[in-house]
């Protein structure tokens, strides 16, 4: 389906008449000629063509039009002036199914009508109701060859993009007979400008009927299940299908449910009317087994683009430097790493920064002053008041430097996007083990504030879940949970505290249905999102091994270690500072024995196992304060001191303490 605007300029003004405001308006029976057969015609190729007068003068007529076969504008409009007695000369252009609605509002101040039920064979809805959250619409651009090969040396794609140009370029016989011998998988990291560029080349050459191409991305596909009509509308046109993000596996496309048995039924059934190009990453090493055993009655011609290196790398960069006839400098060279890939995203990127430069110190050095952008100058070192908890906190030392090391990974990735570096941002999802009461909720919600702090996450938030948020009880129910479930924890820390109990005795449960969407949701929000999955160590090492894709996405493996016999009597200080108590000096003598044989239990609480002490004692307190001749002779340091009597054995029950289980907690160094 290809949409026209027409310009038709009158040889001869339609007449004219008084009108009931006493001014000049064209005559009614010359409107009612054209309108009578102009929808005639329209009823006459139904499906197949339709046209309509969106504006008028007495002088021009400005037409839509949508063509549904292999007819021509310039058919329709010779029967168009020939039926309504008009003649001119007209000029028209391609427009988008959106521009076409436009239009179509447009016409209601027309002074000619039409029947509004003929374009409902079209599908415009499809394509015009944001509520159906509709494809991305485009018209290829219009470029010169030697645009067209420059862009391909550039974009690192000519070995494979050049040969097929040529194929396109030849004569075609015999002429006028449209269908596609093959179609297309674009591999690069700036597959839109490539796509663009070969599309405008197919039509250029008679290839395709139309500029005009839909594309699917991972959004689209998420919501539709059906994708027939929207083939229908693209007949004569161009289909992408963007896989960007999906770089893994095969699996990876069916966990995702972005390559359907619906999409590769309409790709066979208009195989011949519509153009299909799949587009993914260059890393992706899938797509062509996938297409080959789903699509074998196919052709796909291969553009792939590939890495520069080392003298190729500073040989694009020389060529851009050229273009703008500026000299390259040390500065921008020294940018490329040795022997480090490069994707033609990251060269230009690095130029573009580095140009931008150049303009305030070498085009125009009086702005030389002003030549650092404040954030080059940031430093990368983690900041902010829940940094400064978490390294006020007892023990973990550990723990606290992987998450130094993750949080200054990420505040350099940043850095060195802004000095036109290549991003290749990694995933930050990380796993933490250890026994309970080691502080794993306390350092995940300061981690998520610290990378708040840092820019680093948008929110900044603990969104805290387990196997009954994840899992639902009927089938269909767990995969919608867990992406509402990630959605609730956008531009935040997704907590997933035991998450080994995830895992079913048999595989297929609805655990791996939940582990298979979360690895499907990590890969989507990995920009701007973090899970965290919390638990025993070796129950932990089952559950990563149970799914590849999860294993792959995980960054950092972070080790709670059981705290130690000085750091427990310092936590058990620190407990009782919060709780407005003090410990007198005896206490230490005390709890070091009870601490050591907490430590060699099997149900050791470690931090849990401090809190509940302290609370036992406090009570053991309350009872030896109780036995006071006076109450009124307590001093004020009596009331808030906790001695080595309250903790004894007998007055702190330790086998029950050592079994209780409460939320987990952190603890800080005592000011």
């Amino acid at each position: 389906m290809q949409c026209y605007k027409i310009k038709l300029t009158l040889d001869s003004p339609l007449p004219l008449e008084e009108g009931r405001r006493k001014r000049r308006e064209i005559d009614e029976n010359t409107i009612d000629h054209i309108d009578i057969n102009i929808n005639e015609l329209n009823e006459k190729y139904h499906e197949k063509a339709c046209v309509f007068i969106y504006h008028n003068t007495n002088k021009v007529l400005d037409f839509c039009m949508i063509i549904n076969d292999k007819s021509s504008v310039d058919d329709f409009m010779n029967e168009i002036t020939e039926v309504c007695d008009i003649s001119g000369k007209y000029n028209f252009e391609e427009i988008t199914v959106t521009a076409f609605e436009r239009c179509k509002h447009i016409s209601n101040y027309s002074d000619f009508t039409f029947e509004r039920d003929i374009l409902s064979p079209y599908g415009l809805e499809l394509l015009t109701e944001s509520y159906r959250d509709p494809p991305k619409e485009n018209l290829s651009g219009i470029y010169s060859l030697s645009d067209i090969k420059k862009h391909a040396v550039y974009g690192l794609y000519a070995d494979s993009f050049l040969p097929e140009l040529e194929r396109i370029t030849m004569p075609s016989n015999p002429k006028n007979v449209y269908g596609h011998p093959v179609h297309y998988i674009v591999k690069s990291s700036c597959t839109d400008e490539i796509c663009d560029r070969l599309i405008s080349q197919l039509y250029k050459h008679g290839r395709l009927r139309s500029k005009r191409y839909l594309t699917f991305g991972k959004r689209e596909f998420h919501r539709h299940n059906s994708f027939d009509e929207y083939f229908k509308t693209a007949i004569g046109c161009t289909i992408v299908i963007s896989l960007h993000g999906l770089t893994d596996t095969p699996d990876d496309y069916k966990k995702a449910d972005i390559l359907s048995d619906s999409l590769f039924d309409s790709v066979k059934k208009y195989k011949r009317d519509t153009l299909v190009i799949f587009a993914a990453d260059n890393s992706n090493d899938a797509i062509e087994k996938i297409l080959a055993n789903r699509l074998p009655e196919m052709t796909f011609i291969g553009i792939d683009e590939r890495f520069a290196m080392n003298d190729e790398a500073k040989k694009i960069l020389h060529a851009y430097c050229r273009e703008d006839k500026i000299r390259a400098d040390k500065g921008l060279l020294s940018a490329v790493a040795t022997d480090t890939k490069y994707s033609s995203k990251d060269l230009k990127q690095m130029y573009d920064t580095w140009f931008t430069n150049a303009l305030k110190t070498k085009v125009y050095p009086q702005y030389s002053q002003f030549k650092k952008n404040s954030l080059l100058n940031k430093d990368t070192t983690p900041e902010g008041s829940a940094y400064s908890k978490l390294k006020e906190m007892i023990g973990l030392e550990n723990v606290k430097t992987v998450i130094d090391q993750a949080v200054t990974y990420s505040k350099m990735q940043k850095l060195l996007a802004d000095r036109g570096m290549p991003n290749a941002k990694r995933s930050m999802h990380m796993v933490f083990t250890g026994a309970p009461g080691t502080a794993k909720t306390t350092v995940a919600r300061l981690f998520a504030r610290i990378l708040k702090d840092n820019g680093v996450l948008s929110v900044g938030d603990l969104v805290e879940c387990g196997r009954s948020d994840l899992v639902g009880k009927y089938v269909g129910w767990t995969a919608v949970q867990v992406k509402e479930m990630f959605k609730k924890a956008k531009g935040s820390v997704l907590f997933i505290d035991e998450a080994y109990s995830l895992v079913d005795d048999k595989s297929g449960m609805y655990g791996d249905e939940a582990i298979n969407t979360i690895v499907q949701e990590m890969e989507n929000n990995r920009e701007d999102m973090i899970v965290i999955f919390a638990g025993y160590p070796d129950e932990m090492r089952t559950f990563i091994e149970r799914n590849p894709g999860l294993r792959s996405r995980i960054s950092f493996y972070v080790d709670f270690e059981n705290y130690s016999v000085t750091e427990l009597y310092e936590i058990t200080k620190l407990i009782a500072k919060n709780n407005g108590y003090k410990l007198s000096a005896d206490v230490e003598e005390t709890l070091m024995p009870i601490f050591k044989r907490a430590i060699n239990s099997d149900d050791f609480g470690n931090g849990r196992f401090a809190r509940k002490l302290v609370e036992h004692a406090q009570l053991a307190q309350a009872v030896r304060l109780s036995k006071y001749k006076s109450i009124e002779s307590l001093t004020g340091d009596d009331i808030i001191t906790l001695c080595a009597e309250d903790f004894s054995s007998e007055n702190t029950d330790m086998n029950k303490i050592e079994k209780v289980q409460t939320h987990c907690i952190g603890f800080n160094k005592a000011v």
